[in-house]
């Protein structure tokens, strides 16, 4: 039986997709994909980041979703990334913040986690925040979910803070009152 070429593309497409797994006793473990946190300027004119909190509250804190400035996303854009391919609770709610971002600052923000993601993957962080990186290419959406655990959370905030642009007020603003409800 022969393939058409875009079913051949699919496929590649599909195969080239990050992959969430599960491990030892269900736990959910990510492979950290060198294609979504190396992306290119160019690549992340079509992509963005949520920070979602994921930890015990008495209060709801809202999740973050920073994007670029030339194409908005929604939480619901996030849902086919996650493990369980679905929103969580703080998704879901009415107090997400949206902040844009230019191209070449997301991914500098993106160079600066990545140590933090990679430490963080190495101890078996827990589902403390997730932190969701997506970008468009063509009509698929494309990214994978990490977890930070506690210990690196004050690391992770202060990494992506200290990359934003000095004129992102309201990007600093946003993360830094995210941050003081995650880090009291």
């Amino acid at each position: 039986m022969l393939l058409s070429f875009a079913t051949w593309a699919l496929v590649g497409a599909v195969l080239a997709m990050p992959r969430t797994y599960l491990g030892d006793a269900g736990t959910r473990r990510t492979t950290v994909p060198e294609s979504v946190l190396n992306a290119t300027s160019e690549e992340l004119k079509f992509g963005a980041a949520k920070i979602t909190y994921l930890g015990e509250q008495s209060k709801t804190i809202g999740t973050v979703i920073f994007h670029s400035q030339a194409h908005s996303f929604s939480t619901a854009d996030f849902e086919q990334i996650h493990g369980k391919r679905e929103l969580y609770s703080n998704d879901r709610s009415p107090y997400t913040s949206y902040f844009a971002v230019e191209p070449d600052e997301f991914r500098r923000m993106l160079r600066a986690v990545k140590a933090v993601l990679s430490k963080s993957k190495a101890a078996e962080a827990g589902e403390f925040l997730s932190f969701s990186v997506i970008r468009r290419e063509g009509s698929l959406i494309v990214g994978d979910e990490f977890h930070i655990g506690a210990q690196l959370a004050r690391e992770f905030y202060a990494a992506l803070i200290g990359s934003l642009n000095e004129n992102n007020s309201s990007g600093n603003r946003i993360l830094q009152k995210q941050f003081r409800a995650v880090c009291p």
